[in-house]
């Protein structure tokens, strides 16, 4: 059953992995971290991170507990960084092509009718909210906006709730003692 919103991994990280986790423990002088004891484990671990998987994910897939994941990853910050930027360049690329073949797949359908109308519409909203979210957001424009009402504040509420009860109680008092000189 594939993993939800994670990259499948392949089998074994490319060797590049395997090179940082083998130079990083020798850098590192505590024979317990896992560099030492299972380098082909840190270097799967540390390949799914840059991919953006979840620590639990990790954890099921390599068998390692989330501490280790965790402390794997303080380790490697540098390399991580790098990689991450890599693999975000590869998704950008991979979002070009496939924004490409979006409009020309947009173009077929507004050639051809009959296939447009065997397209649902909430399929249709969802294509052009997704869209419409990202050109505003690749402009510069803002996606959300964020209201401020001026009124009053929790200060001004408690002083004014304050005010109320003293007046009540004034009045009660008042009332308590026309009642006893009556």
């Amino acid at each position: 059953m594939p993993r939800k919103l994670e990259q499948q991994p392949e089998l074994e990280p490319p060797t590049e992995w395997w090179d940082e986790v083998m130079e990083r423990a020798k850098t590192i002088g505590d024979k317990r971290h896992i560099e030492h004891w299972n380098p082909r484990k840190a270097a799967k671990a540390l390949w799914m991170l840059a991919q953006g998987n979840s620590i639990l994910g990790i954890s099921k897939e390599t068998g390692l507990d989330r501490q280790t994941i965790r402390s794997l990853s303080w380790r490697h910050t540098d390399t991580l960084e790098t990689k991450r930027k890599e693999f975000s360049k590869s998704c950008a690329l991979a979002a070009e092509e496939f924004t490409d073949l979006i409009f020309a797949r947009a173009q077929q359908l507004h050639e051809n009718p009959e296939e447009l109308a065997k397209i649902s519409p909430d399929k249709l909203a969802l294509t052009v909210g997704i869209m419409l979210d990202k050109s505003t957001q690749l402009a510069g424009m803002a996606s959300t906006i964020i209201e401020h009402r001026k009124g009053t504040s929790i200060s001004d509420a408690a002083l004014i709730i304050a005010e109320a009860r003293a007046r009540i109680a004034n009045k009660v008092k008042v009332i308590t003692i026309d009642a006893e000189l009556a």
